[in-house]
């Protein structure tokens, strides 16, 4: 993988056509189609993934949106996924979770941390840009890491806390940095690449007809 981690994807979900077309040119497999909420604990089980990558729908927490959060039909299958992770025999033991700025002030975010904290795991919750990373694209995005215990995160002092810069993971803070500093992304040093190196046209696909739809579904699950 370009990442480097050493894993295998066991299954991916989409309900999108088009997506799954994309994702089977670029990966050689064509993810489970179909609405997600027909699963059952003993269907994911069956997978033993020990890690869930997730990006549920964004429509019902977006700000320009109607913000209807967990009673938008759209949020259901994400709230159906998090229902199935307790009653699961082999739960995953790490999560990821992305979505869009709003999403942590939901109650579909409140419904997460909830489980995610009956089934004993250690999180860590940003905010984070492309621009943090030295990519030119500003496009903040809520990003959740879990993992479950005994695993830990190296950096105790961020847990629980919402953070909108990478530096926590990089550096040791004290509660008084912390409080100071975790927030302050506009005095980062913001050192971007030119922007000829993001258009190659090696190995990727690029989709460009237009936006998934709005019910497209993102699962996928690693060993």
């Amino acid at each position: 993988m370009a990442s480097g981690v050493p894993a295998e994807v066991v299954e991916a979900f989409d309900i999108n056509d088009v997506a799954n077309d994309v994702y089977e040119l670029n990966f050689g497999h064509r993810p489970c189609q179909g609405n997600i909420q027909t699963l059952t604990a003993s269907d994911l089980d069956k997978y033993k993934a020990h890690a869930w990558l997730l990006s549920p729908p964004c429509q019902p927490y977006t700000r320009q949106g109607l913000q209807k959060h967990s009673a938008d039909a759209r949020a259901f299958s994400f709230i159906k996924i998090l229902n199935l992770m307790q009653n699961m025999s082999y739960r995953p033991q790490m999560l990821f979770v992305e979505n869009v700025v709003g999403f942590e002030v939901s109650d579909t975010h409140d419904q997460l941390l909830e489980v995610l904290s009956s089934l004993k795991f250690n999180i860590q919750e940003f905010i984070l840009s492309p621009l943090q990373f030295g990519i030119p694209y500003s496009r903040p995005r809520y990003f959740c890491l879990a993992k479950r215990e005994p695993m830990c995160f190296q950096n105790p002092p961020v847990k629980n806390k919402l953070l909108r810069t990478p530096l926590a993971l990089s550096l040791t803070f004290n509660s008084t940095s912390l409080s100071n500093h975790d927030q302050d992304e506009e005095h980062l040093e913001l050192v971007c690449k030119p922007i000829k190196e993001f258009l190659g046209f090696g190995a990727v696909v690029w989709y460009t007809g237009g936006q998934k739809s709005q019910q497209s579904q993102k699962r996928n699950m690693y060993q």
